[in-house]
């Protein structure tokens, strides 16, 4: 099976495609880009799981679509988590429950223009590939969404650990196998660290510091880049 390449969209694209889709999804554009649910855990969130004051979405279940039509289910690990949210998106779901969402805690926060669970089929044809040929990003998936926010959370220095519970993974094997490249090496930060630890034994030690004969000795040594 041919696995495709991962892509990853910088923010300022992602506002791009936000601003591009039809009203009012591009607040599941968000949702998915920073939340990094995934689209069966987006389509199937509940009014009454937006926990908004706290800044949280707690996503219990997920929205397939099977030969028998669709279901809600658990999620793909079988795992409840909770999901804490960026300030703006939280004021955007908020604006966006004020305007769509009724007062039914049950009601679905991204139904169909028609009311109606969401089908990915649908949501594909009618409005995600035009906001994407619109935003330039011809190619995009709705799943990349999610490694954006994989990629994002990433630039800004999370925990491993950290980017499995937002992402909801069911190991942390799983978020490093698919996303340790984007992780930055420790190796030239820990062998500087190794470096001082010596340097300050040998100090301590009245020990004269060889840093300035070991530069003359390197110099001749021949480089095999």
């Amino acid at each position: 099976m041919q696995v495709r390449e991962m892509r990853f969209l910088t923010s300022e694209e992602v506002e791009t495609l936000a601003a591009s889709i039809r009203e009012p999804y591009g607040v599941l554009v968000h949702t998915l880009a920073y939340g990094g649910l995934r689209w069966g855990e987006a389509v199937a969130l509940r009014r009454g799981r937006c926990e908004l004051l706290r800044s949280r979405l707690h996503v219990v279940e997920a929205l397939s679509e099977t030969s028998k039509g669709l279901v809600f289910g658990p999620t793909k690990t079988s795992q409840r988590r909770t999901v804490v949210i960026p300030g703006f998106l939280r004021n955007l779901l908020a604006e966006h429950l004020a305007a769509h969402g009724g007062v039914d805690p049950d009601a679905l926060v991204f139904p169909s223009p028609a009311g109606a669970p969401m089908r990915r089929g649908n949501f594909h044809r009618r409005l995600w590939r035009p906001a994407v040929e619109a935003a330039g990003l011809e190619g995009l998936r709705v799943h990349d969404l999610r490694h954006t926010c994989a990629a994002l959370l990433i630039a800004e220095n999370a925990h491993p650990k950290a980017v499995q519970a937002h992402l909801g993974h069911s190991s942390i094997q799983v978020t490093m196998e698919r996303y340790g490249h984007l992780f930055p090496s420790d190796a030239e930060d820990l062998a500087d660290r190794l470096d001082a630890t010596r340097r300050r034994t040998v100090a301590d030690a009245g020990r004269t510091d060889e840093a300035s004969e070991v530069a003359g000795l390197l110099a001749t040594v021949p480089s095999l880049a």
